[in-house]
């Protein structure tokens, strides 16, 4: 009868164990939208989608950002180490090779429902393909949570 019961303690704990294997400790949040931005005295807009993938930074002390967004072909990235209280938040440096897209401040919200917004503040290169000139830009994109 004592066997019976010294079951259902390692039972309890089994689960418990097996709970804590299915938490998510990364994210994949897709965040698309237009900003604003003024070259040679007027309005432009451009197209911006950045994926935000956040996962356990190395040796498990903070976490680690990595953006990516693809423009005009090709793929640019950035990552940090983010080892503060505020998550989702940081400096960064969009890049492909030597070509800058992006930078500046990223920040993602959490609103109601779990609905996520990123605003973007700094520079953003509308032709990296042929210019360098980097224009200020501040924008607060919608997003989507891909993570499973």
């Amino acid at each position: 009868m004592t066997k019976k019961w010294t079951v259902f303690p390692a039972l309890a704990f089994g689960l418990c164990v097996c709970g804590a294997a299915f938490s998510r400790d990364s994210s994949r949040i897709v965040c698309s939208g237009v900003a604003e931005f003024v070259s040679s005295g007027s309005l432009e807009k451009i197209g911006i989608s950045i994926d935000f993938l956040d996962v356990r930074a190395p040796r498990g002390i903070g976490r680690e950002y990595i953006l990516s967004s693809i423009y005009q072909g090709k793929l640019f990235q950035g990552s940090i180490i983010d080892k503060s209280d505020n998550y989702g938040q940081g400096r960064i440096i969009l890049k492909n090779a030597q070509v800058e897209f992006f930078v500046g401040t990223f920040k993602l919200e959490i609103g109601q429902n779990n609905a996520y917004t990123m605003e973007l503040d700094g520079k953003i290169n509308d032709d990296p393909r042929g210019g360098k000139t980097l224009y200020l830009i501040k924008a607060k994109l919608p997003c989507v949570d891909l993570s499973i």
